[in-house]
């Protein structure tokens, strides 16, 4: 439905469904803000802004997109709010909020790797200026576009806070969700629920760190989705310089091709009996990835691996 806000449809599907509409409740929340709590044929939900309205609003989008999980609901609520990541999307750029600091907050709270958010292309002409800002948190990259940067950088969040919130919904252990069940095996399944969201969000390398023997999570169709994924104009930056005979050394190449990437990697050489050079070349990126090779076949390599990882 086009222009309706969460509160509206929300208010629509009560209509439609004969229900008695939905009790919104406030609390003061952190910084100063509000958090509203949302209750509706005894299921919860809950948003945070920095005034009421803007929690409300998110409280009815995220109560929306559980109700849309009940059985026979799906005919009332055509017209309705979904639980798509593009519809919480839009629900959130319609509030004035900083989204910068609450997916910081977000992450925190749920014990994520802290984003990390860069512009990584600048185009269009001085008067009309395009900017792409690239929000990564652990294997999960998403983008933002616009004419400012800072607006850029905030769509950015916009899209990562929707996708993981919509990804944690179901293996979240948020403390202000109530849960009903039999008091004997809800430990075990919290630390199912939390055990399968660490799997979706940590790195190798974060997992291993923590002393975790089981890392099956972890896939390589990941990987390769992962470098797959990479925004459109990176790829085809650093395919130009894949297809390109200007490079004097297949080292300048390589390390032209990662710089496209916004990739920085660490090199640095190992001991070894070979009188020729052994390389061990980093990639400091969400998944890690090292090569290991003479200093004369190391970069031919990676240029291969990328050929590949980027289709």
């Amino acid at each position: 439905m086009e222009n309706k806000s969460a509160v509206s449809a929300l208010q629509e599907f009560c209509a439609k469904s004969k229900n008695i509409p939905p009790t919104y409740d406030y609390i003061d929340g952190e910084d100063g803000g509000y958090v509203c709590k949302v209750v509706l044929m005894e299921i919860e939900a809950y948003g945070n802004g920095r005034s009421k309205r803007d929690a409300k609003h998110l409280a009815a989008a995220n109560i929306l997109r559980k109700i849309r999980k009940l059985p026979g609901v799906e005919s009332l609520l055509e017209e309705c709010e979904t639980n798509t990541v593009s519809d919480l999307c839009e629900e959130l750029t319609n509030l004035n909020r900083d989204m910068l600091k609450e997916l910081r907050d977000y992450c925190v709270r749920h014990e994520m790797p802290l984003p990390t958010i860069e512009i990584v292309q600048q185009s269009g002409t001085p008067n009309a200026p395009e900017f792409v800002a690239c929000c990564s948190v652990a294997s999960i990259i998403r983008y933002g576009k616009s004419d400012k940067k800072k607006d850029a950088r905030q769509r950015a969040a916009i899209e990562m806070l929707a996708i993981i919130m919509n990804e944690a919904d179901n293996g979240r252990t948020d403390k202000m969700q109530v849960v009903s069940t039999d008091g004997s095996n809800l430990d075990d399944a919290m630390e199912d629920l939390e055990a399968e969201r660490r799997k979706k969000f940590n790195t190798y390398r974060e997992l291993t760190e923590a002393g975790s023997v089981d890392n099956s999570g972890l896939r390589l169709c990941d990987r390769h989705n992962y470098f797959k994924n990479f925004y459109p104009a990176l790829k085809e930056a650093a395919f130009e310089v894949i297809r390109s005979d200007d490079y004097v050394t297949t080292k300048d190449k390589t390390l032209s091709m990662l710089s496209a990437l916004k990739i920085r990697p660490s090199i640095r050489t190992l001991e070894s009996s070979s009188m020729e050079p052994l390389l061990c070349v980093e990639l400091n990126c969400a998944f890690d990835v090292v090569f290991v090779a003479l200093e004369s076949k190391i970069y031919d390599q990676i240029i291969e691996y990328f050929s590949t990882m980027l289709i």
